[in-house]
């Protein structure tokens, strides 16, 4: 696997799981994309920071991804991954592991990967 992108996706579940808006704006192109349920879309590097912020204002974050699949072209590529862990409310103790399914779409700026659009949705369950 690429080790850049290795390292990208391990930066950003450190700064999910820290809380650490600074290193999360580090991960995201200025011009990038947040879209998730429940969310709305957060277009931009400061409407992604403040729709994180107020993520982490309720919510504990412990996730871990799996990268299932790199894609890469000399500019701009995807990552699919799989996240496994707990989001919990604040002051709450976690209960049940859930999971999400994501695609980041990464983009080459100034020599380095970044998340241009990053899209998920929770893992659905097998019938």
């Amino acid at each position: 696997m690429n080790e850049e992108i290795e390292s990208l996706i391990q930066t950003y579940q450190t700064a999910l799981n820290g809380a650490d808006l600074d290193l999360l704006r580090a991960v995201y192109a200025d011009d990038g994309m947040f879209i998730g349920q429940p969310f709305p879309t957060a277009a931009g590097i400061e409407k992604i920071v403040a729709t994180y912020a107020q993520g982490f204002s309720k919510m504990n974050f412990d996730v871990q991804f799996e990268i299932q699949e790199i894609e890469l072209g000399s500019d701009i590529g995807f990552v699919r991954t799989q996240s496994r862990g707990t989001i919990t409310p604040k002051g709450e103790s976690p209960k049940d592991s859930e999971g999400n399914r994501e695609i980041f779409v990464v983009k080459k700026i100034d020599g380095k990967w970044k998340f241009y659009r990053y899209i998920f949705n929770a893992e659905v369950s097998k019938p």
